[in-house]
C-alpha cells in the first residue's frame, strides 16, 4: 500500500469527516498518485436546479467545490510533511518541463 495515503486520510478526516473522505492509490503509473475523493454540502444558496445541464454545478457550488479542493491539496501537502514524507509530495515533470499534480481530488457536493 502506498505509504502516502494514510496520513493524507487522517488528516483530511479531521476535517471533512472520516466517511466523507476516500484516499486510494492512483491510476497513473508513478508511485506516489494519490486519488482523493471528498463528499461535501452544497452551500445553502445553490441554484443548481436552474442549470440546463443537470451535471455541471452552478457559479456558488463551483466556487465552493475549488475552494475545497485547494483547503485538501494543502491540508494532504501539511500532513505528509508531517510526516517526513514531504519528498514524496505528488509532483512530477510531465517530459515537457511543467510541473503537474499527480494527485487528483475529485468533490462530490450533494
Amino acid at each position: 500500500m502506498n505509504k502516502l495515503i494514510k496520513p493524507i486520510k487522517k488528516a483530511l478526516a479531521k476535517e471533512y469527516g472520516y466517511k466523507n473522505v476516500s484516499v486510494k492509490n492512483g491510476s497513473g503509473t508513478a508511485w506516489g498518485w494519490v486519488d482523493i475523493n471528498i463528499k461535501a454540502d452544497k452551500p445553502k444558496d445553490c441554484t443548481c436546479s436552474d442549470m440546463p445541464n443537470q451535471w455541471a454545478y452552478c457559479e456558488t457550488c463551483r466556487k465552493t467545490a475549488n475552494k475545497i479542493e485547494e483547503n485538501a491539496r494543502n491540508i494532504s501537502r501539511e500532513a505528509l510533511k508531517r510526516e517526513n514524507l514531504a519528498f514524496y509530495t505528488y509532483t512530477s515533470d510531465d517530459g515537457y518541463g511543467l510541473e503537474r499534480e499527480d494527485c487528483i481530488i475529485q468533490v462530490n457536493l450533494a
